[in-house]
């Protein structure tokens, strides 16, 4: 990385959110139900509906909030608005906490701790995190504004702040001091000013990274808030292969009171599928059931319309790729109840039917 940088090249990461595509699959569903656009870029950030489900702490699925350290953070906060949310973003994270800042932001916010600024002239660069440091770009605005540093300049400073280079700091305490000065501060509080941002920058955070991340967040809660439904079914699609997170998100279905209906052979697709105030199970998610089964299963579906039995699903899927184990897992799950309520006499009958089909193929 810095060899790279050395040579004044630019190195860049690029992270994947598997988030963004539940969130695209949830405004696809609303499209689908509800006849609504949803344009992501332009939520309403002063959405009350948004703002209730995160101070009852009901955070199941909402991105970065879901740990019970977060959940209950955030039911204290009781956030409101995008500057909070992507504070708290930054603040949950080893130093801040062990610093005990999350209390005293909180405190903050509702008015139980006074807000003080060393100086008049931070106190606009600290106004929107109740006077405490919290972002990287608030080290580089005092160092602009008291000390008169040039963006460039400040960045310097910044890196060496963060990167704990004592020899740098060194250099810029005095150009600190003395840029401070000019500007009228006195040297006693410019001198306590830069040993606090020394030690709010090594877990300071970057602002353009915990806002889009907040704005993603917010992203979240406001589908979740507005369209259960729907953004829960684009949830437990994204995550179906995992059987534990399954299970959980079910159970927050429940508590929100949204039935789970079991899966279905002649109405269930790869993804769970929200159905008015219900959400029907995906065969994505039926242990034992694999892509390949499913879209044999799906095509033949398309193809001739619904199975009737399972005789006749043995008879019209290729049972290479359908085979024995995965008609186990359709019928163990509930897909085949519609042809009999007896599940354990299917799988009895399963080898006879199987033997049978196999010999008309």
């Amino acid at each position: 990385m810095e060899d790279v940088e050395a040579m004044g090249l630019l190195k860049m990461d690029f992270l994947g959110l598997r988030n963004l595509t539940m969130i695209q699959k949830a405004v696809d569903y609303i499209e689908e139900n509800h006849s609504e656009t949803i344009d992501l870029d332009n939520l309403p950030m002063d959405d009350p509906e948004t703002y209730k489900l995160l101070a009852r702490g009901e955070l199941g699925g909402v991105f970065q909030l879901e740990s019970s350290g977060m959940r209950q953070i955030v039911r204290d906060l009781k956030p409101s608005g995008l500057e909070d949310i992507s504070s708290v973003l930054a603040l949950y994270r080893p130093g801040p906490l062990d610093a005990g800042l999350i209390p005293k932001f909180i405190d903050r916010k509702h008015g139980r701790e006074q807000i003080d600024y060393p100086h008049d002239l931070i106190a606009p660069i600290l106004n929107e995190t109740y006077g405490i440091m919290v972002y990287q770009e608030q080290i580089m605005k005092i160092a602009q504004d008291m000390a008169g540093y040039s963006l460039g300049e400040a960045d310097l400073l910044r890196r060496a702040m963060c990167k704990k280079k004592v020899s740098e700091m060194e250099k810029h305490r005095s150009i600190f001091i003395e840029g401070a000065e000019k500007n009228g501060v006195p040297k006693k509080i410019s001198e306590n000013l830069f040993e606090q941002m020394i030690k709010f920058a090594e877990y300071c955070f970057n602002k353009s990274h915990s806002t889009a991340y907040g704005f993603v967040t917010f992203q979240t809660a406001y589908l979740k808030a507005n369209y259960p439904t729907e953004y829960m079914a684009a949830l437990l699609s994204a995550i179906s292969g995992d059987q534990d997170k399954v299970q959980i998100y079910i159970a927050n279905c429940v508590d929100m009171g949204i039935e789970v209906l079991p899966p279905d052979i002649n109405r269930s697709g790869v993804d769970f599928t929200p159905e008015d105030k219900r959400i029907l199970f995906g065969l994505g998610a039926v242990r034992n059931l694999g892509l390949g089964a499913i879209e044999c299963i799906l095509k033949s579906r398309e193809e001739d319309g619904p199975f009737t039995s399972l005789p006749e699903l043995c008879d019209r899927i290729d049972l290479r790729s359908v085979n024995r184990r995965a008609l186990e897992a359709l019928v163990h799950s509930g897909a085949l109840d519609s042809f009999s309520n007896n599940r354990r006499q299917m799988i009895d009958d399963l080898e006879l039917i199987t033997d049978w089909a196999q010999s008309r193929a």
